[in-house]
């Protein structure tokens, strides 16, 4: 002890999407308003965003013509012939939504919910999120889904809601939301966790060059959820998720040409494709890319840009990295020892339960280093680590236990009986198999 960090084993798993997160975890997507063209069914005047006809609106707009209204919001959102701008975007907006107009709900919504020319207000973007939901609108209805699959906005958290708005939505054809569907199938979150409706859901969303679905159908045949492995397969998936722009699917990418998996090993390419996923945000891709500078694979041992992305990770709350970070501090390694860092690190790791984090925090407690020493907690957190299959964790359980008092093993035993049934509170809405787990895109992100 400490115990050494490596590679990721949730390379492939651990899969980012972007706004809804449970860091480690799984999360859904919201279809982010992206079209250019209002359809008849939203702002019900089919017209083609262009300069030449952006100017023929602001005086109808300034008139009160509410169609004109929302299709000048949607020129100043995605600055069409004007120069974008959220304020006045929000302002147009919300004129049209508050005269009924879905698709002007639909991206008001979102502008109050990422605080976009307005104020930040999850209840306000619900409230116009459930309004064009309720006209039928299928962005609005997967958005609402994701807001009760979060629980934000007032809304008690709900997979079952979550569910119900997505399957809406998901039958309109939005991809978005037949990939949240699929994940939601996949691990049994308000549906029946089912494999093949997973699979069903994500080859629809797949079919129409949906990256995120292409990227899950990547991780079932890797993973054999409801299919037979198959990495050139899912080789293939994660290729087409890559070529429409998922990152998580260039992550994936990088796992595959380092292990060989439906490719020839190459770590080149691994790096390359690691790389390219790390510096888009997705987080076990950052610690990989740690993992290969710190090693050397594909490029030179660079300790420095190790410790760079293995800390850009633990940022994001992955717990490999943060006991990576931990073991740095610990160790001294490229960094001055800092015990009490290293205990800060160990435990953020530990309570997501991270096995090597939980042994790591255990022995500083032991010994006292950085934390005031504590046979109660070290036999904690060993156990915890023993409960998980960790071979240290039982040496070191058998260890303490030799030189604990009766009173000391009986607390002991009462702490981690209640850290269990915290965490069994906090672990029913994860995944219990997380390293095959996607995280699902939130659709409001800008295009």
């Amino acid at each position: 002890m400490p115990r050494k960090p490596t590679w990721s084993s949730l390379a492939c798993g651990l899969l980012a999407g972007t706004s809804l997160f449970l860091a480690g975890a799984y999360g859904v997507a919201k279809d982010g308003p992206n079209d250019k063209v209002a359809s008849s069914e939203e702002c019900r005047e089919p017209v083609r965003l262009t300069p030449e006809n952006v100017s023929s609106l602001i005086p109808r707009a300034e008139s009160g013509d509410a169609q004109a209204q929302c299709l000048l919001g949607l020129a100043y959102y995605h600055g069409v012939a004007l120069k974008r701008d959220d304020v006045e975007a929000t302002k147009w907006l919300l004129k049209a939504a508050e005269a009924g107009l879905s698709l002007a709900q639909t991206y008001l919504g979102y502008q109050y919910e990422s605080g976009s020319g307005i104020s930040q207000n999850d209840a306000e973007a619900v409230k116009w999120y459930r309004k064009s939901a309720d006209q039928g609108i299928a962005r609005a209805e997967n958005n609402l889904g994701f807001m009760y699959f979060q629980g934000r906005g007032g809304l008690t958290q709900s997979y079952e809601e979550a569910a119900n708005w997505f399957r809406k939505a998901a039958e309109q054809g939005l991809p978005a939301a037949q990939t949240n569907l699929g994940i939601l199938h996949r691990y049994g979150r308000g549906v029946a966790r089912d494999y093949v409706e997973a699979l069903r859901w994500f080859r629809k969303a797949a079919e129409q060059g949906y990256g995120k679905a292409e990227t899950e159908m990547g991780l079932m045949y890797l993973r054999k959820n409801g299919v037979p492995q198959d990495y050139p397969t899912a080789f293939g998936f994660f290729q087409a998720g890559a070529s429409h722009g998922d990152a998580a699917a260039e992550s994936c990418l990088g796992f595959m040409y380092l292990k060989g998996y439906g490719v020839r090993k190459d770590y080149g390419a691994a790096l390359n494709w690691t790389r390219a996923a790390a510096e888009k945000g997705i987080a076990a891709a950052q610690q990989n890319l740690g993992y290969i500078y710190d090693v050397g694979l594909g490029t030179a041992s660079d300790q420095r840009e190790a410790r760079k992305w293995y800390y850009a990770a633990a940022t994001q709350g992955l717990p490999e990295s943060q006991n990576t970070i931990g073991y740095y501090s610990a160790t001294g390694k490229g960094l001055p020892r800092d015990y009490s860092q290293a205990a800060k690190w160990y435990r953020r790791a530990a309570e997501q339960g991270d096995a090597t984090a939980q042994l790591n925090l255990g022995y500083l407690y032991e010994t006292g280093r950085g934390v005031s020493l504590d046979y109660v907690e070290a036999y904690m957190w060993f156990s915890l680590a023993k409960a998980s299959g960790s071979e240290y964790g039982t040496r070191a359980v058998t260890d303490l236990s030799s030189i604990m008092t009766p009173k000391q093993l009986g607390e002991a035993q009462l702490h981690v009986s209640s850290w269990r049934s915290r965490q069994s509170l906090s672990d029913s809405s994860a995944p219990s198999d997380q390293e095959n787990t996607v995280l699902i895109e939130s659709a409001a992100a800008r295009p």
